[in-house]
Formats: structure tokens, C-alpha cells, sequence
């Protein structure tokens, strides 16, 4: 074999062996994208199942303590206060939780001010009617009439330790509906009733750190730190949000 021969052989061979690693280097950086696309599609998945089992494990401490001596038919804040506290214990995440007050938009109308030291109870004020109570149910007694009330919800489910006598975590909009609204109403009576009905929302670490207090702290002072708002408004934001959530769970 002559030099040139030689020569031409060892440039074929360095260009095959070239084109193989830029070949292999082509395959390598397709699959590694591949893989970057592939890793935001499995992080929702964990995420979803992380979500899923912490809703488990309130939905257990909650059936736990529906039925325990610790609950009190008189103080619904206390037994969410207690709920709460027990969740903290076992070391749940409460960043989902929110703690929730309801009562009638002219419950303050007859206060001077905000602050609690200024407010006269002798004063009537205005009641909201709870339709599904636990002492409804037992005892089939007429609806319920409160000053206000008091639950918790996780994401957008509701726990109420006085929400007839089987605990569990119920939709939003089906909680409020059957808790508040009787069913002889028509769309507009209700909507009118809801647009009433107010709203205070606490996050729970908030809830938990300032500890029990009169339940005018929570319904007057807290105005400024956690504004009210309808439950007529609450819905329809939440209505909102699940309706930007829907398609873009549903994309590939």
C-alpha cells in the first residue's frame, strides 16, 4: 500500500469515526431533552399524590375527633381550634388550610366602631339559619339559628365538626349550599341570601398562633388583617379558579 493509499485510509477512517461520535452526540442531547420535557409532566404527579395523602390524614384526625369527647355542640371555633392544634402535633402541613367565620353582613351595623371593647351585646343582631346541624339530624329538630359559625377548609373542601352526623370533606359550593340555603329557594333567593351571608377566611398558622379568643376578635378586629367578603363573591372566585385548573390539567 502506498503512502497516498494510506493516507485516503486514515481520513476515512477519522470521518466515519467522526460522523459516529457527532451521531451518538445527536442521539444523547434528543434523549436528554426528551427527559427535560418528560420531568415537569411527573412533578404534578407527585404533587397530586403528596396532596392526596395529607387530605387523607386530616380527613382521619377529623372523623377522629367528630366523635370524640373533645367536641362541643356550643363552640364550633374551639373544635376547629382543637382539630388544628392535634394536626400541628402530628406534624401535618396547615399551608392549605384556612380556617373559616360566617355571619350576616349587618351583624356589625349597630357597632360603633371595630374594636370589640366598643361593642354593646345587649344589642340584637341579625342570626344566619344553619339547615344541617348534627342536632337537626338527631333530633330532627327545626333548622338551626346562630349568632354565626365556624369551620375549617382544606384547598376547596370543607370539615365541619356540626355538619349532620357523619364527618367528611365535602365540596365547597355543595357545603354551603345544603348548610345555608334550604331547598325550596330558587336560584335568585338564594343568591341573594349568599350575597348576605359574610365570609372572614384565616389561614390557619394565623389562626393557630393568636390562640383562642372572644369570638368578637374574630368577626369585628380582624377586618383590616383579613378582610370580609360575600360568600356570593367566595364562590365565584372559587368557580373561577377550578375553571383555569380544569384545562390545564386536561392538556398532554
Amino acid at each position: 500500500m502506498t503512502s497516498d493509499q494510506t493516507k485516503n485510509t486514515s481520513i476515512q477512517t477519522f470521518s466515519i469515526g467522526f460522523f459516529i461520535l457527532l451521531l451518538l452526540c445527536l442521539i444523547f442531547s434528543a434523549k436528554s431533552a426528551q427527559a427535560k420535557n418528560e420531568n415537569p409532566l411527573e412533578k404534578p404527579s407527585e404533587n397530586q399524590a403528596n396532596n392526596n395523602d395529607l387530605e387523607k390524614q386530616y380527613l382521619t384526625l377529623f372523623r377522629k375527633l367528630f366523635f370524640s369527647n373533645t367536641y362541643n355542640s356550643l363552640k364550633c371555633y374551639e373544635n376547629i381550634y382543637s382539630l388544628l392544634n392535634k394536626a400541628s402535633a402530628d406534624g401535618l402541613d396547615p399551608t392549605d388550610v384556612k380556617v373559616i367565620f360566617i355571619f350576616d353582613k349587618d351583624h356589625d351595623k349597630l357597632v360603633p366602631s371595630n374594636s370589640s371593647k366598643k361593642i354593646d351585646f345587649s344589642i340584637q343582631r341579625p342570626n344566619i339559619t344553619l339547615y344541617k346541624t348534627r342536632i337537626v339530624y338527631n333530633r330532627s329538630a327545626p333548622p338551626g339559628e346562630f349568632r354565626f359559625h365556624a369551620f375549617a377548609a382544606f384547598q376547596n373542601k370543607i370539615m365541619d365538626f356540626d355538619y349532620t352526623n357523619s364527618p367528611k370533606l365535602l365540596p365547597a359550593r355543595e357545603y354551603f349550599e345544603s348548610m345555608f340555603s334550604s331547598k325550596e329557594m330558587n336560584r335568585k333567593e338564594r343568591n341573594d341570601l349568599f350575597s348576605r351571608l359574610t365570609l372572614r377566611v384565616i389561614p390557619a398558622k394565623d389562626f393557630l398562633k393568636n390562640g383562642l379568643r372572644h369570638t368578637s376578635w374574630y368577626l369585628f378586629d380582624l377586618e383590616t388583617q383579613f378582610p370580609s367578603q360575600s360568600l356570593l363573591h367566595f364562590l365565584s372566585n372559587l368557580d373561577d379558579s377550578q375553571n383555569k385548573k380544569q384545562p390545564a390539567e386536561s392538556n398532554p
